[in-house]
């Protein structure tokens, strides 16, 4: 069965200034994924190799600026003792204890994590420690001078990552901030001997002037982020976080819940059902969602749960091309997209059957490539820009294609999202060739004359491939036709997008196998996106694997379903159903608010950083 997108007219195709709006604007999450990746990167250690790393970051650290004061060896010895006892031993006891008694409860600050915050708070204090020592022979005080002021910047950091990631009550956050540099003073307070009234001087001020400094900080993000979306963005920063961190949705998901907009969404469904005995063998569901926005947040996983779900249903080979749409239509939570498994599963109980079928027909023009295949009044498309970068399809090419459907009474418009190296912007000349080249196949197999066909169908898990590789769990689907001896090839790979002049590959390996026409397409799943630190926060398909092992498998599944080609019959179903989605304003407004907000915090560190040393350079004068 088939489920195609709901036509709605619209003027805003044939308008040039939308045009010119969606050219000058690219997908709003392109310019967040330098954020995401951040947060990858930053992706600690296991609980072994942080421990490891605060002992010897600190030994050694200390060892080098002792020995840089003097170019003495007994005094890396004694600088390395220094590291051990005053940052190292210290930090170790404080965060194990602050995890047991106060951070225990807090998503965030579990044991390691509370270990790599000393760990990144430490080798600021110690950079301190270093600068000094290399300054020493021109500025008397090592190395009671540059430890004060490591303390004041450390700090600083330190409360920055507590007020504004943890959740605890307000003294349980004070306490968090204080132990580690109030343990780390205290030791080195007769080791290093400290003068006693700059140190207390500078302990008050550094807990005075945090605050003063972090607090209009918190209080403008949450004032701005209210404004824009109604909700705490603290809260759901924190919610963001647990995702990348932990793999918790459901905090992220139940803001979405709340931020969302009720809006229809078209689903097809296209069985083929052998004509011996009417059972299925192969599925097609072309939803309009969009498989986003990453990891296992909202429709991301969607693809994946329809595919397995048809699936278990019908014992048959289903795929889940990527329709048109793009991340306005994320879907916000995992019981919404139980109500679109569900609907599936009910237009997989009825359709309207068809015997016969056209050959697959392609069209192109300009930079757009289109096939279309008629199965009776049903048409299904696929749309290209390939081998030119493309991104998602706007709706604005849906709707030109559904303002006039020819023959047919409905169509399942499928998003190839085959081809990128980067992203860029699709033109309005691009969406024109789109619905051009589509109309063009479609008035070439709404009048080919149809006949009896056969199917035949493979799927492989793609076991070799992870999901750090862009490769999804549904792994390779392969659907093909063959009508009056010309053979027909859908390729569907569970990836993001795919490395540009894959798609080429294939089809080329289709040709030799004797596959007269065919597509190959992605089914957009964000299960891979977010996972890997890359300039699109994903890997395409076939650009982190082995590209011939690829082709070996494709060709495999090929060979697989020509032997499984068999006289078939069609049932195709389509109805739209109504479910919570980002929708476009809402989508734009978070992706907005996330780049404000970052930006702002990277100017304030350096306020919260600096004035504290300045502060500390003063006193100590």
């Amino acid at each position: 069965m088939l489920v195609a997108y709901e036509t709605k007219s619209t003027d805003a195709f044939r308008s040039s200034g939308r045009d010119h709006l969606r050219e000058e604007e690219p997908d709003p999450l392109a310019k967040t994924t330098k954020y995401y990746n951040l947060i990858r990167r930053l992706g600690f250690p296991s609980l072994e190799k942080v421990l490891a790393e605060i002992t010897l970051t600190a030994v050694v650290g200390c060892g080098v600026a002792f020995s840089l004061s003097t170019l003495a060896v007994s005094d890396f010895v004694s600088g390395c003792l220094v590291g051990a006892l005053v940052f190292a031993f210290p930090s170790i006891a404080v965060e194990t204890v602050l995890w047991g008694l106060i951070l225990r409860e807090d998503p965030l600050f579990y044991l390691r994590r509370c270990l790599a915050l000393s760990l990144v708070v430490n080798l600021v204090w110690i950079f301190s420690l270093l600068t000094g020592s290399i300054v020493s022979k021109t500025v008397l005080g090592f190395p009671q001078k540059p430890f004060l002021l490591g303390m004041l910047c450390a700090y600083s950091l330190r409360s920055l990552a507590i007020f504004s990631l943890s959740q605890c009550s307000l003294p349980r956050k004070l306490a968090a901030t204080l132990a580690q540099p109030l343990v780390c003073l205290a030791v080195a307070l007769p080791l290093l001997k400290l003068p006693p009234a700059p140190t207390i001087l500078l302990l008050v001020a550094a807990v005075t002037i945090s605050p003063i400094l972090l607090y209009p900080l918190l209080w403008l993000i949450e004032r701005r982020g209210k404004q824009a979306i109604g909700v705490s963005v603290m809260n759901l920063f924190r919610a963001f976080l647990t995702v990348f961190l932990d793999m918790k949705n459901q905090p992220l998901e139940n803001y979405l819940e709340d931020l969302g907009t009720v809006e229809n969404i078209g689903v097809s469904v296209l069985t083929f059902k052998r004509r011996s005995y009417p059972t299925p063998k192969a599925v097609i569901v072309v939803p309009n969602f969009h498989p986003g926005p990453f990891l296992n947040v909202g429709s991301s996983v969607l693809p994946m749960l329809i595919q397995n779900t048809v699936e278990a249903e019908t014992k048959a080979v289903a795929m889940v091309p990527h329709g048109v749409s793009g991340h306005e239509h994320n879907i916000v939570s995992q019981s919404e997209n139980q109500k679109v498994v569900e609907h599936v599963r009910g237009l997989l109980a009825r359709g309207q059957r068809t015997v016969t079928a056209s050959r697959m027909i392609r069209s192109s023009i300009g930079n757009a490539s289109a096939t279309c295949q008629a199965f009776g009044k049903c048409g299904l498309v696929t749309l290209t820009t390939s081998p030119q970068d493309m991104e998602d399809i706007p709706l604005e090419v849906s709707s030109g294609l559904h303002k006039d459907l020819l023959g047919f009474d409905h169509l399942a418009l499928i998003d190839s999202h085959n081809c990128i190296d980067e992203l860029k912007p699709m033109t309005s000349q691009d969406f024109h060739n789109l619905v051009a080249s589509g109309r063009k196949a479609m008035q070439q197999a709404e009048l080919t004359e149809q006949r009896p066909f056969k199917v035949g169908a493979c799927k492989l898990k793609l076991a070799d491939f992870s999901l750090d590789q862009g490769i999804g769990p549904c792994g390779l689907s392969v659907i093909l036709t063959e009508v009056d001896g010309s053979l027909s090839g859908y390729v569907t790979i569970d990836g993001n997008n795919m490395k540009a002049g894959l798609r080429e590959d294939i089809l080329n390996v289709l040709k030799q196998m004797g596959i007269n026409e065919a597509e190959v397409m992605t089914t957009d799943t964000h299960m891979v996106s977010g996972r890997v630190s890359t300039k699109l926060g994903y890997h395409p398909v076939g650009e982190a694997i082995d590209k011939n092992m690829l082709l070996l498998h494709v060709e495999s599944a090929v060979r697989d379903a020509l032997e499984d080609l068999e006289d078939s019959e069609t049932e195709w179903n389509s109805e739209s159903i109504s479910v919570k989605t980002l929708g476009r304003e809402t989508f734009a407004t978070l992706t907005k608010l996330i780049r404000e907000m970052s930006k702002l915090v990277a100017y304030w560190m350096f306020a919260i950083v600096l004035i504290p040393v300045l502060l500390g350079v003063v006193l100590l004068r």
